[in-house]
């Protein structure tokens, strides 16, 4: 976490975030996606720091490639960074995603919002508060303009309390909600799968196949809600953020390689789009192997000469009908077998929605050791950003008022094992030889 001075563009966003992966010994070439909210600057940042990796490895394979550096030039920069597309992947913030898709909607009830926070304000002054001692009600909460959530608190605070609320209008004019009970049902009702949602997304990491199964749970809730005004506005808008969501090639690996959503006879994607997917997903392997020690070179005996005929009629059937060339004698067998494996993720079973991905994958590392090592990849990508935020609501309750004289690296790590406090007890452990200090080898248990 970084104090910075100057404007957020993303020319700055992109040197700080190089600045702190170099800080951390972090390569471009490792990053394979940054996970952000629809921000322009933050947006551009990310398209930024592609690049500048697509820049590098287009001067890496120059340099490679060409013996005499003189003839390289601009021309023959933009040519070999065409060749390499996004290498570093933007991700939209699924969590905030799904704030846009109730802002959508709730947009357009501010003038009924507004008139029920009135009443509201009047519920909240002292003549009134006897009331809500004696009946054990809790005050209705008020709300920041800019978080729904907060609208959505104080409406559950009426609807859980109706009889309540009703007689307290009979007796008070100024407390009178009857012109609104139905919108409040509404409100409630409708925006209730979305809350419990955004509840879970800030409470820990989620993958992106996750997080598409609570917006799916979300939409098929909202579904059942047929004589809901606001749910068939709320279905049109998840529908229609899910989209853009789904328009992400991380994204659609992610479902790819998890059998909750592909599965024999799964419609989830199309054969036209697993075909780019299956491409990103061999890319990213090659790019994962690329940071392995070179394995000692063992001389084999010269390989018969391929058919060339059958060669150029394999590659003029591959681009006339789509795919890639199928593998020859002479193709590397882990590579075979890496497609072969990859190729039958589409004959897997079909699993639950609470299936263990993660373990799964975890399981596979001997039988599918290069794809289970992109799949957990493609898994560590966070859907959200909220543990960003999670730092900052960390950060103000360290830096307290009392303690603004923690200089800037004494709180880097503070935050850092506040931060990461459950990987401390695997950690800790093999940290030190506890034998050396008396008195604390009882600790290791």
């Amino acid at each position: 976490m970084l104090e910075v001075k100057g404007r957020q563009t993303a020319k700055f966003i992109v040197q700080k975030t190089e600045e702190v992966l170099k800080l951390y010994d972090i390569s471009l070439e490792q990053v394979l996606s940054g996970t952000c909210d629809n921000g322009a600057n933050m947006l551009a940042a990310i398209k930024g720091l592609d690049q500048d990796l697509q820049i590098l490895e287009a001067e890496k394979m120059a340099v490679e490639d060409d013996e005499n550096l003189d003839c390289i030039n601009e021309d023959l920069h933009e040519e070999l960074s065409r060749e390499f597309e996004s290498r570093i992947y933007l991700v939209r913030c699924a969590a905030h995603t799904l704030q846009l898709a109730v802002t959508d909607v709730v947009k357009h009830t501010d003038s009924r919002i507004r008139s029920i926070t009135n009443i509201v304000k009047n519920c909240r002054k002292i003549a009134y508060r006897d009331s809500f001692h004696m009946h054990n009600v809790p005050i209705p909460p008020m709300y920041s303009k800019t978080r729904w959530g907060g609208v959505f608190e104080m409406i559950s605070n009426l609807y859980d309390h109706e009889l309540f609320y009703k007689d307290l209008g009979d007796q008070f004019k100024e407390l009178d909600l009857s012109e609104h009970w139905d919108f409040i049902h509404d409100y409630k009702n409708a925006l209730k799968p979305l809350y419990i949602s955004t509840k879970e997304m800030q409470a820990k990491h989620l993958s992106l196949g996750d997080f598409y199964i609570q917006w799916l749970r979300c939409l098929m809730e909202v579904k059942l809600l047929t004589n809901n005004e606001l749910a068939k506005s709320l279905i049109i808008s998840l529908t229609t953020r899910l989209q853009q969501l789904k328009n992400n090639v991380v994204f659609k690996a992610a479902l790819l390689i998890d059998p909750r959503f592909n599965y024999l006879s799964s419609a989830v994607l199309t054969p036209g789009e697993k075909e780019p997917i299956r491409n990103f997903i061999i890319a990213t392997s090659q790019r994962i192997r690329s940071f392995k020690p070179v394995e000692s070179v063992i001389v084999k005996a010269p390989e018969p000469e391929p058919d060339t005929v059958s060669s150029n009629l394999d590659d003029f059937m591959s681009d006339l009908f789509g795919g890639v060339p199928p593998l020859t004698m002479n193709d590397n067998q882990n590579q075979n077998n890496f497609v072969k494996q990859l190729n039958g993720l589409d004959l897997e079973n079909h699993q639950n929605h609470k299936y263990d991905v993660w373990k799964h994958w975890q399981d596979r590392i001997n039988s599918h050791p290069e794809l289970a090592e992109v799949a957990l990849a493609i898994m560590a990508v966070p859907a959200t950003q909220v543990s960003v935020e999670r730092s900052f609501s960390a950060l103000a309750l360290v830096l307290s008022p009392a303690r603004t004289n923690l200089s800037a690296k004494n709180l880097e790590n503070i935050l850092l094992v506040k931060l990461n406090s459950d990987l401390l007890k695997s950690i800790i452990p093999n940290m030190y030889d506890w034998k050396q200090y008396q008195g604390l080898s009882d600790l290791r248990g």
